[in-house]
């Protein structure tokens, strides 16, 4: 076990690991506009790239998400990061598409598997006098993780044009070895205990009491994904080509502010019932995507970054109040399917949403795609607000 003086640093690392290897995976989204223009990637496989991260990641998140409770936490985070290398080094090759579907596979698998390792770590790891900050981090992680990667190849665009795709995939390798070496050298967490192969059968089954409102609340949760999907696919390029600017890091801008926008606002909101921030945040984030049909309209930049703010901040608290009503309607022991079968059916949609509107920009232009991808959200807000609160009318709110 961890001496007390040892216990801040192993947490620590356990942390910074967790947000490398969601970092890693923002970096490509400021680069798509590159590789469009250097080498002719199509926007369909641009969108493609997306949709074929987040299969092996729902596959490795599914099959492989209680593996470290048998085996340990150690034996999976560390592969886990040294796949996030090795795709990164795939990336950095890319020339056409077929290395960029390639990489981006192995960058799912390898996010899907950190989320449960590196999660339960820093859950294992939690200083027991702040027993709110271990929720914080694996919460902000991902989001907060993409937000800095794509800052950061945005900024390196700007700086090193021609080489910021080869040197923000080194450097995002190199520091995913780094972590990679500081994890392997803390002590384990988790006792070894029989079950490992068994553990990779998915289970995915949402509890009686929660399937009333199952659908109206992940067609609200899907809508969220929907829209991050579409940020990190399309924002750089309409920022370049639909909204006036120049400069690629505006489209890093854009999809950073979208993804920490959530978790603050998400943080500022947990004190809300559970009920009342998933339909409210399911309006604002209504309102906030509305705004992105304005801003393409006037082709205006500063409209639409305005409009990210609050669209990303009701993704954050409509996300949350989702998860909450969710699982406050989900009895101790069934807790393990109900969010498997959340992530499986949002991240899907998010999947399929960026494949026929990639394929769709091809024929119609990225403007009046963006548009009507942004209206549908708004639909599905709306719709999945006004149903999920209808389905809680007349139930008593535990969050």
């Amino acid at each position: 076990m961890f001496r007390p003086r040892s216990l801040p640093l192993a947490f620590g690392t356990a942390s910074v690991s967790f947000v490398v290897v969601c970092a890693a995976a923002g970096v490509p989204a400021p680069l798509y506009v590159v590789y469009q223009r250097s080498y002719g990637i199509s926007t369909v496989a641009l969108t493609g790239a997306f949709a074929v991260y987040v299969v092996p990641l729902l596959a490795a998140l599914l099959c492989c998400g209680s593996l470290s409770d048998h085996v340990g936490r150690r034996r999976v985070a560390v592969p886990a990061l040294i796949v996030g290398a090795v795709a990164c080094l795939v990336l950095a090759t890319v020339d056409s598409s077929v290395p960029l579907i390639i990489g981006r596979a192995v960058q799912g698998v390898s996010v899907g598997l950190a989320l449960a390792a590196l999660g339960g770590y820093v859950v294992d790891l939690a200083p027991p006098t702040r027993p709110g900050l271990a929720g914080a981090i694996t919460s902000g992680a991902p989001p907060g993780g993409i937000a800095i990667g794509a800052l950061a190849s945005g900024a390196a665009v700007q700086l090193v044009p021609g080489g910021a795709p080869v040197w923000s995939f080194v450097v995002a390798a190199g520091l995913l070895v780094v972590a990679a070496v500081a994890l392997a050298l803390l002590p384990e967490t988790t006792a070894r205990r029989p079950g490992a192969l068994r553990s990779l059968r998915p289970e995915v089954r949402v509890p009686r009491a929660a399937r009333r409102v199952f659908p109206m609340v992940c067609v609200v949760v899907a809508a969220t994904y929907v829209l991050g999907g579409f940020t990190q696919a399309l924002a750089p390029s309409l920022a370049t080509s639909v909204l006036g600017r120049d400069d690629l890091f505006s489209g890093a801008l854009a999809v950073a502010v979208y993804h920490l926008a959530g978790p603050a606002a998400g943080l500022a909101a947990a004190r809300l019932p559970a009920a009342r921030a998933l339909t409210g945040g399911a309006v604002v984030l209504a309102a906030g995507t509305a705004g992105f049909v304005g801003a393409i309209a006037l082709g205006s930049f500063a409209a639409y970054l305005a409009a990210t703010v609050v669209a990303g901040a009701g993704f954050g608290v409509a996300f949350a109040g989702a998860i909450r009503v969710l699982l406050d309607r989900s009895p101790e022991g069934t807790r393990a399917g109900t969010l498997p079968a959340v992530y499986l059916y949002c991240y899907l949609a998010a999947a399929v949403a960026s494949l026929l509107a990639g394929a769709a920009v091809d024929v119609w232009g990225l403007a009046p795609v963006a548009s009507v991808l942004c209206g549908v959200v708004v639909v599905m807000s709306v719709v999945g607000a006004a149903g999920a609160a209808l389905r809680l009318r007349g139930t008593v709110d535990p969050g």
